[in-house]
């Protein structure tokens, strides 16, 4: 590698300077639409990168690493667009027929009537007059019945902006499959640190997205069995799409599996199953969330990427606020990151202690004697 010339005046340093970061916040500018695809593809390709080496060396021909990488990309994109697509169907599906009843209901004044007794009896003890309440949730029902008819429309274009998502998150996968092992020995080239500091912290990337993934994907398949337990011992209709459901929708901690069983719960209380309902709801909160979320998931984490619980509370929660259902993944990883930046920082960056230094580097005062105590020494020797 050729040496920087010394020669270069400081104009036309400062021209460069200049010129790469415009550049470089142009590019930025061009990529951020497509931020989370990308990140998307990355994940995947650094999850599958083991796989697609053992696929590589079984293929005989000369262009093996491409189409590895073409054989386990086009399968993740299938598998996931069969997935969502299925499931979505399925909830969409259910989520209108459950809105029809209850405005079947509503309209026809049979709503508060669906109500468990007990439910009505609180509701009047409280000052609420349940024909009053019937009123207001005919009127509510009627504006979302509004509304309804607009979810067809922007359910259209989800479905293509998902469908653009798929195909960039899969050509990003791709490449990074085929060039990944370039594209890191270039990273290590270009960033201005020795190369050991850099090549550690492209494995501590490495190590804890593959753990991210690996822990998502435990989580997400205890809360899926939990969950279609609970749905079955409560005699919910299609345990285990439910399930499956809960299951993908843990990716978001906490939120995510509440979206699903949460109205179920409802559906259990307006069928005159309170029993059921309340069981379904402490389950959730225990089993569910509180198992998974608060123990197993931190755990999983903590084992692997050296974090202790609070940090990969910040990093989880954090980074779901910062960066959406990505943050799951993403915060973790920034945090390890700058954990692995301290690290460096403390062993080859901070100045040596000076010997005989103290705590803080700071000597330590001599003890101060009184002169009783001096002279009294300097007459027994």
């Amino acid at each position: 590698m050729s040496e920087p010339d010394p020669g270069r005046t400081p104009l036309q340093r400062w021209t460069f300077l200049v010129l790469f970061v415009l550049t470089a916040y142009l590019f930025w500018r061009v990529a951020e639409p497509l931020w989370a695809p990308i990140c998307l593809g990355a994940l995947f390709a650094i999850g599958a990168h083991p796989l697609h080496l053992k696929l590589a060396r079984k293929i005989p021909w000369k262009s093996r690493d491409a189409l590895s990488a073409a054989l386990l990309t086009s399968g993740v994109m299938a598998v996931l667009l069969g997935i969502f697509a299925f499931f979505g169907a399925v909830l969409l599906k259910q989520a209108l027929a459950v809105a029809g009843t209850v405005a079947e209901k509503a309209k026809q004044g049979q709503l508060m009537q669906s109500l468990p007794p007990q439910v009505s009896h609180y509701l009047s003890a409280v000052g609420q007059d349940p024909q009053q309440l019937q009123q207001r949730i005919s009127g509510l029902v009627n504006e979302a019945a509004g509304a309804v008819a607009n979810i067809v429309p922007r359910v259209v274009g989800a479905s293509f902006a998902m469908i653009l998502v798929i195909i960039f998150t899969a050509i990003t996968c791709f490449y990074l499959l085929k060039h990944g092992v370039e594209f890191t020995r270039w990273l290590v080239r270009v960033i201005p640190l020795p190369d050991g500091e850099v090549w550690e912290l492209v494995k501590n990337f490495r190590d804890t997205a593959r753990v991210m993934l690996l822990g998502t994907g435990v989580t997400a398949l205890y809360q899926g069995v939990v969950s279609f337990l609970a749905y079955w011992v409560c005699g919910v209709p299609a345990p285990i799409v439910w399930g499956t459901l809960t299951g993908f929708a843990s990716i978001v901690p906490a939120i995510g599996t509440t979206l699903i069983w949460g109205p179920i719960v409802v559906w259990l209380v307006l069928e005159h199953r309170l029993g059921a309902a309340v069981g379904l709801a402490l389950w959730g909160f225990g089993a569910i969330i509180g198992v998974a979320d608060y123990l197993l998931r931190p755990k999983l984490l903590g084992s692997k990427v050296k974090m202790n619980d609070l940090l990969i509370f910040i990093a989880l929660f954090g980074g779901i606020e910062a960066f959406g259902v990505l943050g799951t993944i993403l915060g973790p990883i920034i945090c390890a990151i700058l954990m692995s930046l301290i690290h460096i920082y403390l062993r080859d960056y901070k100045p040596a202690e000076s010997p005989g230094s103290g705590e803080g580097g700071r000597e330590e005062p001599a003890p101060v004697q009184h002169r009783s105590q001096s002279r009294s020494r300097s007459k027994n020797p």
